[in-house]
């Protein structure tokens, strides 16, 4: 069980390392989708930049219903149903077509706190890698009718225009020429009951003004997505008529358009409004701890771990096997046994000469090399004699004492001796060796 405590670490570090770079992963891709072609990103900048009043959703925020004037809510999903179950739908295809998912309570619930525009889908994410505007880039029709039955938009049809540029000039005061690529409209005599035409487009309707029962504000439903998106923006007049559009439903409202680009509900009512509305939470709020800032507090937690157990792993070496274990053990007990026995047998002044035997054969292999026996021990002090005449004579007789006379002395006068010859051996060490000698003998 003491083996299994690191493996569960790693396992656990690991989780924690896969559940962090997917949230990384998924706001990776939030960003990249909002910036790019088919994404809103350039929208607040510009209705800014016009004296309008913009927040943008960010999922650490929860602004209050009642500090907002409309919601303007572009729509990536082409299924708003958690378990499509639909035996003739691609779900392959569909995974592909959505680029963010939103679930149908979440939508309505969105719908009924603001006024809404909501932008319908219309590319597929191959144009968002691609950059380019082609028949294949653009999402299906079939998919159309199964996500206009979820808005209860039942009946309602899209109309396309082809592989080129449709325009037209809208505006109630000021006429703006708008133009769209492969301009997708609805068909005039398929508007449902619940809706009516708010803005024609050449043959067919690009708005249309939704009212349901029992739901509390009006909503603007823009059939194409390219009125206002980064791609849409750059054509034509669009981006003066987006801004119009958007001015002409605040009126008077100084208070700002929530941009949301959130699948989830993040806004906030106030305290003290008497009504009380729960919002469940899902998985995806896990993504919070991971967006930055937490990201670079995760990221730098991670390195200083990856640091650590390399460092941990380069200094000790791999780890000793049980076999390894037992002959170091074993060399160990021996020693152990060894030292307690001459001390049982009262040969201390024995384990002392063999104890100073062996650090002089170690200054003498240090100095001169291996195997050179009482020659090599005769030349160390001879050569320590050349560069301190009075150190090695100190020291030789130190030495001598202890080996020859060591065994046969009384306790206290071999304590004397020894306490001698290890200050004299600090200071052979210190003043005449390149490095101290090992004191594990």
């Amino acid at each position: 069980m003491r083996n299994m405590a690191p493996m569960l670490i790693v396992l656990v570090l690991l989780a924690a390392g896969v559940m962090g770079f997917m949230a990384l992963r998924n706001a990776a891709l939030d960003r990249r989708l909002d910036g790019s072609v088919i994404g809103l990103g350039g929208l607040p900048i510009w209705l800014k930049d016009g004296d309008i009043a913009v927040k943008k959703s960010h999922p650490r925020l929860s602004p209050k219903l009642s500090d907002l004037s409309h919601r303007l809510l572009p729509l990536y999903d082409i299924d708003l149903n958690d378990d499509a179950d639909d035996p003739e739908t691609s779900q392959e295809v569909i995974r592909q077509a959505t680029q963010r998912n939103i679930r149908a309570k979440d939508y309505w619930t969105k719908l009924d706190d603001l006024p809404s525009l909501v932008l319908l889908p219309k590319w597929t994410s191959g144009m968002m890698l691609t950059k380019v505007a082609h028949d294949e880039t653009l999402i299906n029709p079939a998919f159309f009718p199964s996500l206009f039955r979820q808005m209860r938009l039942s009946g309602l049809r899209l109309d396309r225009a082809g592989a080129d540029f449709v325009t037209d000039r809208l505006g109630t005061g000021e006429k703006y020429e708008v133009a769209l690529f492969q301009a997708q409209t609805f068909a005039p005599d398929s508007l449902p009951t619940a809706c009516r035409e708010h803005t024609r487009f050449g043959d067919g309707v690009l708005i249309v003004a939704c009212n349901w029962s029992d739901i509390s504000h009006e909503t603007l439903i823009v059939s194409d997505p390219d009125l206002m998106n980064n791609h849409g923006l750059s054509l034509a007049q669009n981006a003066g008529f987006a801004r119009a559009l958007i001015s002409e439903l605040t009126a008077d409202d100084a208070r700002p358009v929530y941009v949301d680009t959130s699948p989830g509900l993040l806004t906030s009512i106030d305290k003290g409004q008497a009504e009380r509305r729960d919002y469940t939470r899902s998985s995806s709020d896990l993504a919070r701890f991971f967006d930055y800032p937490f990201s670079v507090l995760w990221s730098m937690l991670m390195l200083v771990l990856a640091l650590l157990l390399w460092r941990g792993a380069k200094r000790f070496g791999p780890v000793l096997s049980e076999d390894d274990r037992r002959i170091e053990q074993s060399k160990t007990a021996a020693i152990a046994a060894k030292a307690r026995l001459l001390r049982l047998s009262g040969n201390d002044g024995q384990m002392v000469a063999d104890f100073v035997r062996g650090q002089v054969l170690d200054l003498t292999t240090r100095t001169f090399g291996p195997n050179l026996g009482e020659a090599g021990q005769k030349r160390y002090f001879d050569h320590l004699a050349r560069r301190d005449a009075g150190l090695a004579s100190a020291f030789h007789a130190s030495v001598d004492e202890l080996i020859t006379s060591g065994p046969n002395m009384p306790r206290a006068e071999l304590h004397r001796a020894l306490e001698t010859y290890r200050h004299l051996l600090e200071r052979v060490v210190d003043t005449h060796e390149p490095a101290r000698i090992s004191e594990t003998r």
